[in-house]
């Protein structure tokens, strides 16, 4: 018979959740079952797990109080395909692009989910199982592990399409704000496209030092020294010609945008855009990335031009998710990328 339940992380108050049997998600025409391996722990999952609030406990996308939570970096095998998807790919090992949109607007014609006015998140990955649409279950590149697989699309998939909006040149500077993990990616894209400097910001010694061995030229601590003045040195005084920002703050990001030059470009993957007044600065935002660049981004990861095995520093059990949430919320000195695996 056929198991109907499965286990999911159940937030019960504020970073506090409890492992409980809930129904298993059935897929659909043109979906698949996946049973989750590893789901990691974003930053955008953590001010859900801090607050006291709970809300709506069904399956409503971006929601913390559903069974699973936020859940939205994962990785895993096809348990079974609905009508309409290959038989054949039941036993595959996939990562999940979990970024859906309505499949009826010219963005989605073009698979750029992302710009899609009615795009939505697949979450719920902290559980035993998910349902996706097949086209979203990628298949994991060979030779990587699925704990690696499961950051694909946030941590390669966001910086990179936030540096393919920057509109990088070869020989450019460029200057990053935060060296969390999608900071770090934003140097490794910075690399890849070509820039000549990449300065890394960030408060973590242990940050600083990862982004040069991926790829920074220079890094700066922004308790040690104004960062905007810094960059500005390295910059013989003009400021650099691209900041990538992942710093949710609006503090550092109006540091960000001083340490741009005159008619530079900004792109923020964290909020808090500012106003520049007259400056003569282009400044947008960036979410995720659109579907359809993924396998040019693959090729990256394959060819080991972009790491991510680097960003793994702690893997919890299921039933250690409470602590897994406490290391990368209140460690940051300590944690980049925290892995909860479903065993």
């Amino acid at each position: 018979m056929t198991n109907t339940t499965m286990r999911a992380v159940l937030k019960t108050g504020a970073e506090k959740a409890d492992v409980v049997d809930v129904p298993r998600p059935t897929e659909g025409p043109g979906e698949v079952l996946v049973r989750i391996h590893a789901c990691a722990v974003c930053a955008s999952d953590l001010e859900g797990w801090a607050s006291p609030d709970i809300g709506d406990r069904d399956q409503t996308g971006w929601n913390a109080s559903q069974p699973g939570m936020t859940g939205h970096e994962y990785s895993g095998v096809i348990e079974q395909a609905g009508e309409g998807v290959p038989q054949g790919r039941v036993g595959e090992e996939v990562w999940v692009d979990p970024i859906v949109g309505c499949g009826d607007c010219p963005a989605c014609d073009e698979k750029r989910y992302n710009l899609c006015p009615d795009a939505s998140v697949i979450c719920g990955g902290y559980a035993d199982y998910v349902v996706v649409p097949a086209p979203m279950a990628l298949p994991i590149p060979d030779g990587m592990s699925m704990n690696v697989a499961s950051m694909i699309s946030d941590m390669m998939g966001t910086p990179m399409g936030a540096t393919k909006r920057a509109n990088i040149t070869p020989g450019e500077t460029v200057a990053v704000w935060g060296l969390g993990p999608v900071g770090l990616g934003l140097v490794q894209a910075a690399r890849i496209a070509g820039a000549a400097t990449i300065t890394g910001v960030d408060l973590h010694p242990s940050r600083r030092e990862l982004a040069m061995e991926l790829g920074a030229t220079h890094t700066i601590d922004p308790a040690a020294q104004d960062p905007t003045a810094a960059v500005r040195a390295l910059t013989n005084g003009r400021g650099a010609d691209v900041v990538l920002h992942s710093v949710a703050a609006p503090a550092p990001t109006k540091q960000a945008f001083d340490a741009v030059r005159l008619e530079g470009r900004m792109v923020t993957v964290a909020g808090y855009p500012p106003a520049g007044g007259q400056e003569p600065k282009s400044v947008t935002g960036n979410w995720t990335c659109s579907h359809r660049d993924f396998p040019e981004y693959l090729t990256h990861l394959a060819a080991g031009r972009f790491r991510l095995d680097a960003y793994v520093t702690h893997t919890f059990p299921m039933a250690s998710v409470e602590e897994a949430f406490h290391v990368r919320l209140h460690k940051p000195d300590e944690s980049l990328k925290v892995i909860v695996e479903m065993v």
